[in-house]
């Protein structure tokens, strides 16, 4: 139920109607409020107050032609403000990735600049209706008028803000940061918990019986945005079985396609098979609410972009492995949750809840096949591996980091061919092996299972 609670939230938060839509209804309770208050007012109140005539003194034809002005003004930059935010996304899907789209979407700031000026209008057209009715050269509700006024000096203010913005977001250094950042909370949502061993260390426990299996087939086509392991075991407990979870969030699945594995005692009905498919749910894109690796997933795609032939742009290439390596950071030495799900001693579901080696191979794999001969690339990358080392994530990514380092050694003898340009590069081999090799991974001890505590089921 919380992960379809965030997928929900966060749908929200990516749309373009949400915000603008709450400053529209905003604009609306605004105007009729102030409307209420220049009609509990004494007429012309604002003479009693010095300096405040020139300021309030303004008559129904005046304050419609205002009124006018200011919404027709509005509407038309709103328009504006959407096609060049249009535009800005077209520039950014092709420059970087499509992925970065979403940046741009559930940015707070484009939101606000849009509903702004909805809002604005909407707000005129409420004030200029309630005039219709007034003689020409009546005194116009003078709290409302100067508000509207105060708005459309606000309206300039956040067309020149928005410009700037739109700009400033379009900079490679400010996308790679935007996505990290929304990144990194989600890894602290996600992983909360600092290393510790698993709990089931030493726990005899108890595996039940599969003389009956039986599949769950996908519903449709698309991928998966979060289970809910909860009601797996609630199911898997009410038959005395156990779930084997093949498809997790993150992954795309075809229509048919099997979610999972029920193994029980006795015979599975259908009505078990359907309870546990609505554990599973789905939508057409991956999202950070319920996929901690979208977010490494997003930076590599915007490094394989600035490394690919059409581009070449090694520098921005360099601050997405930075930006990986934050990332990596801080989930080294965060406790991964178990992939076995335990009631009462039994094992009711094995996941394949990922690991730190699945987010260090998903960070270094492509980008280091993309970058043959690329000594920038290959020595951060060594860097980051070496930030890696020295955490105290070390002891449980030991075997990929060493893997890593491997492969880019292989890649480095046989793409650099200048020995001044390797020398930093071995150095950098080397440092990371001694490292390792001071803090080796200590032995996980085996669960009943057969597996280590968090290990992917063969």
């Amino acid at each position: 139920m919380m992960s379809r609670i965030r997928l929900w939230l966060d749908a929200l938060r990516t749309s373009l109607w949400f915000v603008p839509s709450l400053i529209v209804l905003g604009a609306v309770v605004l105007a009729y409020g102030l409307l209420a208050i220049d009609a509990a007012l004494p007429s012309r109140w604002w003479t009693s107050v010095q300096g405040l005539a020139p300021l309030m003194d303004v008559r129904i034809r005046g304050a419609t032609a205002m009124l006018q002005m200011i919404g027709s003004s509005m509407i038309t930059i709103a328009g504006v403000v959407f096609s060049i935010t249009i535009a800005a996304m077209t520039l950014a899907a092709g420059q970087y990735t499509s992925r970065v789209l979403r940046q741009f979407i559930r940015d707070r700031a484009n939101q606000a600049v849009l509903g702004s000026f909805l809002g604005i209008f909407v707000y005129c057209m409420l004030v200029l209706r309630s005039l219709s009715g007034a003689s020409p050269d009546d005194h116009a509700p003078a709290v409302a008028l100067l508000m509207a006024l105060g708005l459309a000096f606000l309206g300039i203010g956040v067309l020149i803000f928005f410009i700037h913005h739109i700009v400033q977001g379009l900079q490679a250094t400010n996308v790679v940061a935007a996505i990290a950042r929304d990144a990194l909370p989600s890894i602290v949502r996600h992983f909360p918990e600092r290393f510790t061993l698993s709990d089931t260390n030493g726990v005899d426990l108890r595996r039940p019986e599969s003389r009956h299996r039986a599949r769950v087939h996908a519903p449709r086509s698309g991928y998966v945005t979060g289970i809910d392991i909860n009601a797996l075991v609630e199911h898997a407990t009410e038959c005395d079985g156990l779930v084997r979870v093949r498809r997790s969030a993150g992954m795309f699945v075809a229509e048919g396609e099997v979610l999972a594995e029920l193994q029980s005692p006795g015979a599975v009905e259908d009505e078990h098979v359907q309870d546990l498919r609505a554990a599973w749910s789905f939508a057409n894109q991956r999202t950070l609410a319920n996929d901690p690796g979208y977010g490494l997933r997003q930076l590599v795609d915007v490094a394989l972009k600035a490394l690919s032939p059409g581009i070449n742009e090694t520098t921005t290439g360099v601050m997405c492995v930075n930006w990986l390596g934050a990332v990596l950071l801080r989930v080294s030495g965060r406790r991964f949750p178990s992939q076995l799900h335990i009631h009462e001693q039994c094992i009711r579901v094995i996941s394949n809840a990922p690991r730190m080696g699945d987010f260090i191979n998903l960070a270094f794999d492509q980008i280091r096949q993309n970058a043959s001969g690329n000594v920038e690339i290959l020595k951060r990358l060594l860097e980051v591996l070496l930030a890696l080392a020295e955490s105290e994530g070390a002891r449980v990514a030991r075997k990929p980091i060493l893997q890593q380092v491997d492969a880019i050694e292989t890649l480095v003898a046989g793409s650099i061919g200048w020995e001044p340009d390797r020398e930093p590069l071995a150095r950098l081999i080397e440092e990371i092996r001694v490292h390792l090799d001071a803090a080796p991974e200590p032995p996980a001890p085996e669960s009943s299972d057969g597996q280590a505590p968090g290990a992917y089921p063969g």
